[in-house]
């Protein structure tokens, strides 16, 4: 069996030792599948956990979000930073958490998260002056993009040290390392886990083809371009590390979704005013 069947069929496995989500994670994938579910709803599952309370609380009046008038509840944390928002950052907790539950730590999980952070604040910037009907919406990808590097070196340790060694060796991107020693990249791995665990297409689609976004249905084309783009940025500003030995390369010219030249800088300008907040982000949801 070559090593991109074992790790499909290890993926789909009842019986792998792949994170499994626990029923909080479940209920909030439910809501965010539910185009009708309100903030009550979402208050009403998390205000059950108390740690990912305290975790709210503190995000919602720390830095990055930097509110004036403190927050000391979870239903005005979904009132100030938005319900969308607030439903990504306790998805993205649950998923974090699953995945982390092995201790030892065989990647640089500060680094990919601190990425994750970056990426979801430049790609709910980008939908914000591009389709701001779905700006919100953009932070769970942005955040989840680069999980599948987690699982990869996690559960495929050694099969991954090739993969990095190849990297560095050829200087290329991990996902051209990945699909040429293992036969699938960490966006496809992520992108049939997440079918898995049942995440609404919405979220799915972006993580699987922020490589490749000219291949993603229709439908979440532009989301996966933007989600594409800010991998970029974030990747050449060099906010957290994303693990990969050189720059990715955008795929598509920055104008096909609506963004000049001048913009971009002012993207560049948030994202490195927002540095200190992002790294307050990271550890307040450190699964650690």
């Amino acid at each position: 069996m070559d090593i991109k069947r074992k790790l499909v069929k290890f993926i789909r496995s009842d019986q792998s030792d792949l994170p499994s989500l626990d029923a909080m994670a479940k209920k909030i994938i439910q809501i965010a599948s539910d185009p009708n579910a309100s903030a009550d709803e979402l208050t009403d599952v998390i205000k059950y956990d108390q740690g990912m309370t305290n975790k709210l609380l503190k995000l919602s009046n720390s830095i990055y979000y930097a509110q004036r008038i403190r927050v000391h509840t979870v239903k005005r944390a979904v009132a100030v930073i938005g319900f969308n928002e607030i439903l990504g950052i306790a998805l993205s907790m649950q998923v974090l958490s699953a995945v982390s539950r092995r201790t030892e730590r065989k990647i640089n999980m500060e680094g990919l998260l601190m990425h994750g952070i970056g990426v979801a604040t430049a790609s709910k910037e980008i939908a914000e002056r591009t389709i701001p009907e779905i700006a919100d919406k953009m932070f769970i990808p942005g955040l989840l993009h680069d999980v599948g590097k987690m699982i990869f070196s996690l559960y495929f340790t050694q099969e991954y040290q090739i993969v990095g060694r190849y990297a560095r060796k050829e200087k290329k991107p991990l996902y051209v390392a990945e699909n040429a020693v293992l036969g699938l990249d960490h966006a496809r791995m992520i992108g049939i886990l997440m079918k898995h665990w049942h995440f609404p297409r919405s979220i799915i689609a972006p993580c699987r083809y922020h490589h490749h976004p000219d291949k993603a249905p229709q439908e979440f084309r532009r989301p996966s371009l933007i989600l594409n783009f800010a991998d970029y940025i974030t990747q050449k500003i060099g906010i957290g590390h994303s693990g990969n030995p050189v720059q990715t390369k955008i795929q598509n010219p920055p104008e096909e979704i609506g963004i000049d030249q001048s913009y971009l800088k002012n993207i560049i300008d948030l994202l490195r005013n927002k540095e200190e907040g992002i790294k307050e982000f990271y550890n307040i949801i450190d699964p650690h």
